[in-house]
């Protein structure tokens, strides 16, 4: 016998395991609606014509996809794209960061073409160990979210320094 959840309950059996089987899918109900909440929430921002509970039920039908199917039980994968994603954001905060002076400019009029360059960019050079590339290119990808990283925070300081970065918006004064 292993260690799996799954397997674990099934070994004690009857009312028990269906209950426990129950309360864990109970429990699993908050955490992918708050995923998925704060999913709609980000695009509703980013995009306003977009509806949060639309985009909110969008995520919800992905999640329960995902998990349906098993792809959600490949943690390590999931992990990688999600480090491949957040990798060249994080790369080009840091270099908006220092292009600032060491401080926070604050939030941008418009779209932020440099910042949208840098994740493009970031995105596919961390995505680069799950691409059909050359065996010997290969052992070079990794660790691939520090390389998404740097790649982000390269292309956001050329582009922003190209004229791709909107200014900040104005201060509001107290009236």
């Amino acid at each position: 016998m292993g260690f799996d959840f799954a397997e674990i309950i099934q070994n004690v059996g009857g009312p028990v395991a269906a209950a426990m089987f129950f309360l864990f899918a109970i429990a699993s109900v908050p955490p992918a609606c708050f995923c998925a909440f704060i999913a709609g929430n980000s695009f509703s921002t980013m995009i306003p014509g977009v509806s949060r509970a639309g985009s909110t039920m969008a995520g919800v039908a992905i999640a329960v996809v995902l998990a349906v199917t098993g792809v959600a039980a490949n943690l390590i994968s999931f992990f990688s794209i999600v480090g491949a994603s957040f990798g060249p954001i994080c790369g080009a905060m840091a270099a908006d960061y220092l292009l600032a002076g060491r401080r926070w400019a604050g939030p941008r009029e418009g779209v932020n073409l440099a910042g949208y360059g840098a994740w493009a960019v970031g995105f596919l050079v961390g995505i680069l160990p799950f691409l059909p590339i050359p065996a010997a290119v290969r052992p070079y990808t990794e660790p691939a979210p520090l390389f998404s990283f740097v790649a982000g925070f390269l292309m956001y300081f050329v582009l922003a320094k190209a004229g791709l970065e909107p200014k900040p918006v104005a201060a509001l004064t107290p009236a």
